[in-house]
């Protein structure tokens, strides 16, 4: 082997696990500084949605939601706005239980639920169409943090992520790295959007959802739902 080649291959070799790494660096790195500071004022937050069973929040959801009571309190004048849709057969919306659960925790009179929306991207573009959120706190999941401020400041929302302490997912838990892994997958298509296309960014999202349904065959009816959205 000449020279030239091996330098170039081993130079290759080291370059890709780096750039592997570098997706779940970004993420983590992201979570941690915003998690340490929030914005001293906001006109709003926007709660994204995930599983809700006939209205009732998922454990995750409640993780959400529990941090939007706490920033509904520090911020007595920002507007609430519960996002997320439903998937076929569903009774109630993301949006719809999320409200409910918040009216009952005390959060009242400031709630303007958007029950639109089968993935981050719809319920972000739903809002800014909807309303003028202003500054908008993103209330997430610690590791969902910088794909959804990206998504939302993509729609035109002046967005900062506040990711909730609430979790369920905590490292190390399974379901923690499978987070990391999954929200690795939708920054690399958010990246190769900017860099390739959309075309390009669809593709490669397409081909990762399969993937997915290998290892989690539960995801089946919410990637079914995302897709024909897409069609």
């Amino acid at each position: 082997m000449n020279t030239p080649f091996r330098t170039g291959a081993l130079a290759l070799l080291t370059a890709l696990p780096l750039a592997a790494a570098s997706w779940p660096a970004r993420i983590l790195w992201h979570s941690a500084r915003r998690s340490r500071s929030t914005p001293a004022t906001v006109d709003s937050a926007a709660i994204l949605g995930t599983a809700q069973y006939d209205g009732r929040p998922s454990a995750q959801l409640r993780g959400r939601l529990d941090h939007a009571v706490d920033v509904a309190a520090r911020f007595p004048d920002a507007v609430l706005h519960p996002l997320g849709g439903k998937l076929p057969g569903d009774r109630y919306t993301e949006a719809q239980s999320a409200e409910k659960y918040l009216r009952d925790a005390g959060v009242t009179g400031r709630i303007n639920a958007v029950p639109v929306g089968s993935s981050t991207k719809d319920s972000f573009e739903e809002l800014a169409a909807r309303s003028k959120v202003g500054r908008c706190l993103v209330i997430t999941d610690p590791n969902h943090c910088l794909r959804a401020e990206k998504i939302a400041r993509s729609a035109g929302i002046d967005a900062v992520a506040s990711p909730t302490p609430y979790c369920p997912s905590q490292f190390p838990d399974r379901s923690w790295w499978e987070s990391v892994v999954h929200e690795s997958g939708g920054l690399v298509v958010l990246d190769v959007s900017h860099l390739l296309g959309p075309a390009a960014a669809d593709m490669l999202e397409t081909t990762l959802r399969r993937l997915q349904l290998l290892f989690k065959p539960s995801r089946r009816d919410r990637i079914n739902q995302l897709e024909d959205t897409d069609t």
